[in-house]
């Protein structure tokens, strides 16, 4: 149950920071989408495509949601959008490596993570 809960957050999470497809896929697209994607390679994807998948997964996992269909459902289209976001990752991480840039990212997201640290009101015994 706790990890639905963390699935549905995650959904509506994403929903909100994903732009939206233009019109929410039907019931027999998603599933004909979820069925070709979800065998098929994604590195030869542009990044625009793999992040239209990521959208149009949520819109199904979203729309799914609301029609009370079963949490397997849900669940399948929140794989194939987890599966395509870790390749929009292992590339961004690749794209750090390349440009010699990893450095220049733990750096700043320790910056980053101090500074937030260090902004935490104190705690009182």
């Amino acid at each position: 149950m706790r990890t639905l809960l963390s699935a549905l957050f995650v959904l509506m999470v994403a929903s909100t920071v994903m732009a939206a497809p233009e019109q929410t896929p039907t019931p027999a697209v998603c599933k004909a989408d979820l069925k070709a994607w979800s065998k098929s390679k994604l590195e030869s994807l542009t990044i625009e495509q793999i992040k239209a998948r990521m959208s149009e997964m949520v819109a199904c996992a979203d729309e799914t949601h609301h029609h009370h269909h079963s949490d397997k459902q849900v669940l399948m289209y929140l794989d194939e959008f987890y599966r395509t976001h870790a390749e929009l990752a292992e590339r961004a991480f690749d794209f750090i490596v390349n440009h010699n840039l990893r450095d220049q990212f733990y750096a700043e997201e320790g910056e980053a993570r101090n500074e937030s640290a260090s902004n935490k009101p104190e705690e009182k015994p």
